[in-house]
């Protein structure tokens, strides 16, 4: 079992400065939680390492250089003013997994060996930056296969009690391949508290993930969800460059 070491940093800021801290523009810690009922909530999806989660355990785990996760380092000493946000590290191959519109893991998931995530964290919203390595390019060119079929096949995923997870995305111009996606919790034809929303990117051997999950009711559009692009671009080249990816 990989070491799940994980830490916790909370330290202080202006709520202008938090939206753009991973790198999506708009307000993302009060999005849409003003004046609803406790019990329409999402429940947020996992983000941390998980003890059943599949990975390439036959393989040498892989440690994110620190010349990589720099950026990450120097996000999280940003003072942040709301008590109830925090910043929340994790490494190691077992994370829970993003992007996954049918639910579960995905097969390539057992092809992982490394990663790192940062996390911004507060009670109702989660927004984050996960890097993912695989084995090979074609372990993570087959992760970003299956995320595309799964959001094919369950576009609109019957979650019970009559809800509904809808899904969005389009495919974009970064690294090797990339997709936008985003996500809305419905009862019928209306809209739930719960979205997700993000951008996948594959450069080499090494998935990146930008993702936000909260209690918004308004359903995400590819335009909004494609500014963590700005932030994706960059990170792709320097991927590209990089002697271990």
């Amino acid at each position: 079992m990989p070491n799940q070491g994980w830490r916790t940093r909370r330290v202080a800021v202006v709520a202008a400065v938090t939206a753009a801290i991973i790198g999506v523009s708009g307000v993302f810690i009060v999005l849409g939680v003003i004046n609803q009922k406790p019990s329409e909530h999402a429940t947020l999806p996992p983000i941390m390492p998980t003890a059943g989660a599949p990975y390439a355990s036959a393989e040498p785990q892989f440690h994110i250089p620190a010349s990589f996760t720099a950026a990450d380092d120097a996000r999280a000493a940003i003072p942040l003013s709301q008590p109830e946000v925090h910043w929340v590290f994790a490494d190691g191959p077992n994370f829970p997994p993003l992007v996954s519109p049918c639910g579960g893991y995905l097969p390539s998931d057992g092809a992982r060996v490394g990663a790192h995530q940062l996390a911004l964290v507060s009670p109702m919203t989660v927004k984050l930056r996960r890097v993912v390595l695989y084995r090979d390019v074609a372990s993570a060119r087959q992760a970003m296969e299956e995320r595309r079929s799964a959001l094919q096949q369950c576009a609109r995923h019957e979650d019970g009690n009559a809800m509904a997870t809808v899904w969005i995305w389009q495919p974009l111009q970064i690294g090797d391949e990339a997709m936008a996606v985003g996500s809305q919790r419905y009862r019928g034809s209306n809209s739930l508290p719960g979205h997700q929303r993000g951008v996948v990117m594959r450069q080499g051997r090494t998935l990146v993930t930008y993702f936000d999950s909260g209690q918004s009711r308004v359903p995400p559009t590819i335009a909004e969800v494609e500014h963590y692009a700005t932030v994706a671009r960059p990170v792709a080249a320097e991927l590209a460059s990089a002697p271990w990816n």
